[in-house]
This record gives C-alpha cells, structure tokens and sequence, in this order.
C-alpha cells in the first residue's frame, strides 16, 4: 500500500471515528422515535443504489479488468467524505480516486465523465417527465429545473460538437500549422481526441447496460428518500408527490426538511460500506504483501 493510501486511510478513520462519536446517539434518538425496520429499509435501498453504482463502474471498466476492484474500492471508500461536501464538490475527491487507481489518466477521466454523462442524462430525463404528466413542481425548484436542463443540454451538445470539430482540427493543424503555438494546440487537440476514443471504448456494445443502470441508480436513491419523507409525513403524499420530493431532494438546492435527518441515515449507511471496503482492501493489500 503506499503512502498516499495509508495517509488517506488514516484520514478517514478519523473522520468516521469523529461521525459515530457525534451522530450516532442522535440516529439511536431518532430511531427509537419511529420504526427501526423501516428506517434499515429505507438504508438498504440506499446501499443497494450504491452497489449498483458499482455494477456500473464494473461495466465501464470491462476492457481493463485488473482495475476493477480497485475502482469499486475507490468508489466506496470515497463516498462517505464526498457526501459532506456541498454542491457535488466531492466529486473532485472521486476523480482524484480515479486518477489513483488507473496508470492512464485518460481512462480515469474517461470513466468518470461517462458516470457523469448516465447521471445528467436520467436526472434530464425524470425532469422532463414531471412536466409531460403534468406532476406540480414548487415554484422556487422551477427555475433549478430549468437552469439544470439547460446546462445539461448544452454541456452534451458541446461535448458531441468538440468531439467532431477536433477530428477536422487535427487534419487542419497537421498541414498547415509549424509554429509552437500551433503544435501545443495539436497536442491538446490530439489529447482530447483520445479521451473520445476512451469514452467510446468504456461504453462500447454496453451502452443500453449503461442507461439501465444509471436509471436504476437513480430510481433507487430516490425512493430511498421518498420512503424516508413519507415515513416522516405519515403517508400525506401520493406516488407523485413521493416521487418529486424524492427528486428534488436528491438535486442541490432541494429545499426538503426531511433531507437534513435524511442525511443522518444516508451517512450511516456509507459508514457500513466504507468500513466493509477498508476491511476488504486491506486485506487485498496483506494477501499481495505475503505472496511477494
């Protein structure tokens, strides 16, 4: 294990340590208050998206399967941290995990744009299916649903044109261009086309497989806070309703009361895997260490 690892290894001991001191009388508090079967419910389906989150790794990663435990590691030993940062800033901590566990840089990125690309596109997709069934949206999420549509359909647009403009641009530097700035150009030209290629290969043949589960990943984060809200509201609220506030507080900005005890859970459950998958690599690291 290197050092890097056993840094953060020792960071994020401290980190769950410091959470159970401090959390887990109010989670015992809270539990007793209500139905402890329901709420180890409502947790498991939440650890069950996050497993098939790594099901979807796994298949992004079928052209290097040496890589692939360790990604799923890297994932799970990633989340609990990531899940206190705001605005989805963790995500920085994931790729950086990426970027670890791959000689390639590229492939890393590739991998984690195309979770990005299956995440953005289902969110999108759920957005505009409130509208077609005429589901009512609060007016203070109206205009994050629109903003979010709206980057999303422009950051995949442009992504698609940037892919096609570079293959003309590479043609175009190669015979015209001899200046330096010209050949910088062509390298990060020629960089960005390659990570392309690295994303093509990732979901090659298991594009559908992709979409399933980037869907069922999202449906199951969300009818884990649905079954969460509608525990706390007594059952006021229709499928619909579950639905959208499930939604909505999955998106940042999600203005739901519910999500801040939600959260207590959802910490909870990443405290299991984190501990499931240290325990797990370290004893992938012993096991290597004794067969050296």
């Amino acid at each position: 294990m290197s050092r890097t690892a056993r840094i953060y290894f020792g960071l994020l001991s401290v980190l769950v340590l410091g959470w159970v001191l401090l959390r887990a009388q109010t989670v015992v508090e809270f539990g007793c208050g209500t139905h402890w079967l329901n709420l180890l419910g409502v947790t498991a389906v939440y650890l069950l998206s996050h497993g098939v989150r790594m099901l979807r790794l796994a298949l992004l990663t079928l052209d290097r399967r040496d890589k692939i435990f360790p990604l799923i590691a890297a994932h799970a030993l990633t989340a609990f941290p990531s899940s206190f940062l705001p605005f989805k800033i963790g995500e920085i901590l994931r790729l950086a995990a990426f970027l670890h566990v791959f000689d390639h840089r590229r492939k890393a990125l590739a991998v984690w744009l195309a979770e990005r690309f299956g995440d953005v596109a289902t969110i999108s997709v759920f957005i505009v299916g409130l509208y077609l069934f005429n589901v009512s949206v609060p007016a203070a999420m109206r205009m994050v649903f629109v903003i979010f549509l709206v980057t999303s359909a422009l950051a995949l647009a442009g992504l698609f044109a940037v892919a096609k403009i570079f293959v003309y641009l590479n043609r175009h530097l190669v015979l015209v261009s001899h200046t330096a700035h010209g050949l910088a150009l062509l390298k990060a030209s020629h960089a960005l086309r390659g990570l392309e290629l690295d994303i093509y290969t990732s979901v090659r043949g298991r594009l559908a497989g992709f979409l399933w589960l980037s869907v069922l990943v999202w449906c199951l984060e969300i009818i884990a806070l649905s079954l969460f809200i509608n525990r706390l509201s007594g059952g006021e609220l229709d499928f619909a309703g579950h639905f959208l506030s499930g939604l909505l507080g999955s998106l940042p900005g999600g203005a739901w009361d519910a999500t801040d005890m939600f959260g207590l859970y959802q910490s909870l459950a990443l405290v299991v895997l984190t501990a499931v998958f240290a325990a797990a690599a370290w004893l992938a690291a012993r096991i290597k260490t004794g067969r050296q």
